[in-house]
C-alpha cells in the first residue's frame, strides 16, 4: 500500500508541475470516469473482518452543473473484491448508486458528498452460473475530494481520493464495507 501511495504522490507532483493556468468555465452536463486502487475493509456478521487491496472500477459520475462551482450528480462508485464464501472463489463488487453534490472550493480543488444505495454485486465478467447473479442492497455514504492537474478545452484530468461506506443484507447476515480509494479521473464538462 505504501508503494501505491508513493506512486500516487509522484504522479500528482509531476502532473501539477505541467498543469496550465487558464480561465476555465464549467457549465452544462458533466461526465466523469476514473480508475484507481482501493483498500477495501469488509466485515460480515459473526465473522472476522478482512482487508483487500484491489482495482477500483467502475467509477462514473453523471450530472449537471447548477452553477460554475457546483454540480448535482449521480455517482456510481465501485471496488472489486475477491469473495470466497459459498461455492467457488470469485470477484464481486462493492458498488453504489449515490446522488451527490460536488463543489469546487478553489478553481481546481473540489469536494463531493453523497448518500444513497450501496450494492454488493457480482462482477459482470465473472458470472459462471445462475446462482451467482445475486445483488444485495443497503444504505451508503460517500465523501470525496480531488484536484484537477490538467485542463484542455472542456476536459480535465484529476487526482481523487474517496471514502465509500455501506452495508447490505446478504444471506447469513449483514456485510459492512468501507472502501478508501485513490483514483485518476477524466472529466468532460
Amino acid at each position: 500500500m505504501k508503494s501505491i501511495f508513493s506512486v500516487y504522490v509522484i504522479i500528482f507532483c509531476w502532473c501539477t508541475g505541467f498543469a496550465q493556468e487558464q480561465k476555465f468555465e464549467r457549465h452544462g452536463f458533466f461526465f466523469s470516469a476514473s480508475l484507481g486502487v482501493s483498500s477495501l475493509h469488509l466485515a460480515m456478521s459473526g465473522q472476522p473482518a478482512e482487508q483487500q487491496t484491489a482495482l477500483s472500477f467502475p467509477n462514473i459520475k453523471v450530472g449537471k452543473m447548477i452553477s460554475s462551482r457546483s454540480a448535482l450528480l449521480l455517482h456510481l462508485p465501485g471496488s472489486i473484491y475477491r469473495y470466497s464464501g459459498t461455492g467457488r472463489s470469485r470477484d464481486r463488487g462493492f458498488e453504489g448508486i449515490i446522488p451527490s453534490f460536488q463543489y469546487w472550493i478553489k478553481d481546481k480543488w473540489w469536494a463531493l458528498v453523497g448518500a444513497g444505495l450501496t450494492m454488493d454485486a457480482p462482477a459482470f465478467y465473472d458470472i459462471k452460473n445462475e446462482n451467482e447473479h445475486d445483488f444485495y442492497f443497503g444504505p451508503a455514504l460517500l465523501a470525496s475530494t480531488g484536484y484537477e492537474v490538467w485542463r484542455k478545452g472542456k476536459n480535465t484530468i484529476d487526482i481523487q481520493s474517496r471514502v465509500h461506506w455501506g452495508y447490505s443484507s446478504v444471506p447469513g447476515g449483514m456485510r459492512h464495507g468501507l472502501a478508501i480509494n485513490f483514483l485518476i479521473g477524466f472529466n468532460l464538462y
